[in-house]
């Protein structure tokens, strides 16, 4: 089976990082409003609210539903 989640994420990251949504360092953080140390669907649409769950699901490279620290700074630099 082909494992395409990271190929996905490149074109996500692609995608959205030309659009400059993530400009400011430290937007993990200012997203992150329940300070659980991981980002949900919703605390990220916070700062991009033209993501899709579909693009959310191609960012959450472990598939638990949220975006870690490390996963939301390998689609957004």
């Amino acid at each position: 089976m082909i494992d395409l989640k990271k190929p996905v994420a490149i074109v996500f990251a692609t995608a959205f990082l030309s659009t400059a949504a993530f400009a400011a360092e430290g937007d993990f953080v200012k997203a992150d409003t329940d300070t659980d140390g991981a980002l949900t669907y919703q605390e990220v649409l916070a700062l991009m609210p033209d993501l899709t769950a579909d693009q959310f699901k191609a960012a959450d490279a472990d598939g638990n539903g949220t975006l870690s620290q490390a996963e939301f700074e390998a689609v957004t630099g």
